[in-house]
């Protein structure tokens, strides 16, 4: 049976703070959502939030929050997903594509101020999705001249100089979709770190429609998932640190975490020397799932310019993400292990 690279994790208790919603006979907005934002702002540190149907919602409240304008610029990295070219589609807002390191899959100091450089419009905010799992020094944000909208769904267990993943923006988002490391079978966690940030946040939300908020039914399973992170995360890291050692001394390469830091630990994606074709392929004989990391991203979907971001489109086309879950188990890291040892 073949490993997936994704697979959500719903235990029995899981199931039991659902079905203890469902009899309430009241699954939309309510008591548990309550609960799990206000356990999810505990856990994070937050100093308000609250959670949406969806992470494009999310991203879209967030650009009201900030009080961006039609014809206002966003920077990005051109390995974001690519439903982040459509949110700022419909609140006509320009899209800033900066490049990113072949290392890290970031984007750095000098390829944002060369795509700020190269740009007539100056961007307004930035929006950062770390989807390498590698976190930025946290200096870079505290030095940019504008508010960071921080997607860390797929960069949450990372850690770098104290700072963790969900700590790099004034805006914060979590996506719960299927493959997140919390499930809500569906929405997003938007945050605000600051007083001043969550002062807006907060009058943003009373005006909310009911019908753009996350249910109760949703809200009880992600509460659930919540409880067990922390242990979650940890198993993860472990996971990642023996994929790491399989890696030591092959061609094909982790992404870099420099510094006094961690990795996120969503998931493992590679860049390949080799085709990636063929790597996928050797994987599925082996029973382990690969997919390309950044198939739904902007570079590769053709929303960023020809020629420009020339590191993020070679990323683009070779990096695998390999199975990082907890249902795993230890048989079956150590055998994508000896995938990753053999990788041609």
């Amino acid at each position: 049976m073949s490993i997936p690279v994704f697979r959500s994790y719903i235990k029995r208790k899981d199931m039991d703070t659902v079905l203890s919603c469902l009899i309430t006979d009241s699954v939309g907005p309510g008591e548990y959502l309550e609960r799990f934002q206000k356990g999810a702002r505990e856990f994070f540190g937050y100093e308000f939030g609250f959670a949406l149907r969806s992470p494009y919602r999310a991203l879209l409240s967030a650009f009201d929050a900030l009080g961006l304008a039609a014809g206002d610029c966003v920077a990005l990295s051109a390995l974001s997903p690519s439903y982040y070219s459509a949110a700022l589609a419909e609140r006509g807002l320009l899209a800033l594509y900066a490049d990113v390191e072949q290392a890290g899959g970031i984007v750095s100091k000098s390829a944002f101020q060369a795509a700020t450089d190269a740009s007539e419009a100056k961007p307004k905010a930035f929006l950062w999705g770390g989807g390498s799992g590698v976190l930025p020094d946290p200096e870079y944000f505290a030095s940019l001249e504008m508010p960071v909208i921080e997607d860390f769904s797929r960069s949450l267990g990372g850690l770098r100089e104290g700072a963790g993943a969900h700590s790099l923006g004034a805006l914060s988002i979590l996506g719960l979709e299927h493959g997140s490391m919390v499930t809500a079978g569906g929405g997003a966690l938007l945050y605000a770190h600051g007083k001043r940030e969550a002062s807006v946040l907060r009058n943003f939300a009373e005006a909310l429609h009911p019908v753009l908020r996350m249910t109760d039914f949703n809200a009880a399973l992600g509460l659930a998932q919540l409880r067990d992170l922390e242990s979650v995360m940890e198993k993860r890291r472990e996971i990642r640190r023996l994929y790491g050692q399989a890696l030591a001394g092959n061609r094909h390469k982790a992404f870099v975490q420099t510094g006094e830091a961690e990795a996120g630990c969503w998931s493992l994606p590679v860049v390949v020397e080799s085709s990636a074709k063929d790597a996928m392929a050797y994987a599925r004989k082996k029973d382990v799932e690969t997919e390309l990391a950044f198939a739904d991203s902007a570079v590769v979907t053709g929303q960023v310019p020809e020629g420009s971001c020339p590191n993020a489109r070679s990323l683009g086309m070779r990096t695998l993400v390999f199975p990082l879950h907890q249902r795993i188990g230890a048989n079956g890291a150590q055998k994508i292990a000896r995938v990753l040892a053999t990788l041609p």
